[in-house]
């Protein structure tokens, strides 16, 4: 599902847009093209966020 060596971390999200409050992942699912769909649940106000981390690009 999430390779723990991924360096998508590093652009997603980590504070909710709503109330600034931290933002713990629920779910990295894999997409196309190297994609990754990251599910992250607020702490503080409880909302949920989806952030789309596109992988590496293809070598040309």
């Amino acid at each position: 599902m999430h390779d723990s060596n991924s360096n998508a971390s590093a652009a997603v999200r980590s504070n909710c847009p709503d109330c600034e409050g931290l933002l713990r992942v629920l779910r990295v699912i894999n997409g196309r093209a190297g994609a990754e769909y990251w599910t992250m649940r607020c702490i503080r106000c409880g909302g949920i966020h989806l952030d789309i981390v596109n992988g590496p690009s293809p070598a040309a």
